[in-house]
């Protein structure tokens, strides 16, 4: 089965959830139109990735008024769709990817596990893999830095994801890193990923929208421009992903066995 996937780089407002879930309606009714049955947006692009006190203000449970404005747009746009925001349950803050499902529910929450620098002054680290199964297709979530750790993208592989689903905020300065990263996570496990990276220029922190999408065999199937809003979409071909595979079976030609130094803490000196 084929279907069409997109990637959305917008400047959000930092700290204006009203305009950006505004826009976020603009972009799903632009995809639509575009018959692009799943959508990715940037990372905490719900508030905008501002400085660490103002992202652990903002943040709020995903409930509520929030979480029937969201299922709005997905259900107004028939839209599966993906996004970033900080999210507070209790006294604890996430860094949390939502998935939205066409008909408005909420498919999957993904906390993100690996925290970058600054992130660990507001957020908790999350825990747990997230992956989910629905018409189109088997996929998974992670976070922009997960995308450095090999082990986040094999543990998804080897649960059946076929598509990975990537929000991001990446430095400006390291974006060519970024766009390699997904192409090495795409091929090390035969599985597409789609990276939506933010276009934010701050005083305290500046990305350069480099969204990517990439298949199996690391090929890049779409890329956005640098610094600038827009949309890339590539054909999602789930049969050609499922032949590849056959013809290189990676994860069949693992040796769980000779990998027990991976699970040891620490490194050697």
């Amino acid at each position: 089965m084929n279907f069409r996937l997109a990637c959305v780089q917008f400047r959000s407002r930092l700290g204006a959830i009203d305009y950006n879930l505004a826009r976020m309606a603009q972009w799903c009714e632009h995809a639509a139109a575009q018959n692009v049955r799943v959508l990715v947006f940037p990372e905490a692009c719900l508030t905008g990735y501002c400085r660490p006190r103002s992202m652990a203000e903002l943040a709020q449970p995903f409930a509520g008024e929030l979480r029937e404005r969201v299922a709005h747009i997905a259900r107004a746009n028939k839209m599966l769709f993906t996004f970033g925001m900080p999210e507070r349950e209790g006294e604890a803050t996430f860094n949390t990817m939502i998935a939205m499902g066409a008909n408005g529910e909420m498919l999957a929450r993904y906390r993100k596990m690996h925290l970058w620098a600054a992130e660990s002054k507001w957020a908790q680290a999350g825990d747990e893999y997230v992956t989910f199964k629905t018409e189109p297709a088997h996929f998974g979530l992670w976070l922009c830095y997960d995308t450095r750790f090999p082990e986040v993208a094999r543990v998804h592989a080897l649960r059946g994801v076929e598509a990975a689903l990537v929000a991001s905020a990446w430095r400006s300065s390291h974006v060519e890193e970024w766009r390699l990263c997904a192409r090495a996570r795409a091929i090390d496990n035969g599985i597409f990923v789609a990276g939506s990276d933010a276009v934010l220029e701050a005083d305290h922190f500046n990305c350069a929208g480099g969204s990517i999408i990439a298949g199996p065999e690391g090929s890049v199937l779409a890329l956005a421009e640098k610094g600038q809003e827009g949309m890339i979409v590539a054909e999602i071909d789930l049969a050609a992903l499922h032949e590849r595979r056959k013809d290189l079976p990676l994860l069949l030609h693992r040796r769980p066995e000779l990998y027990r130094e991976l699970v040891k803490q620490g490194l050697r000196h």
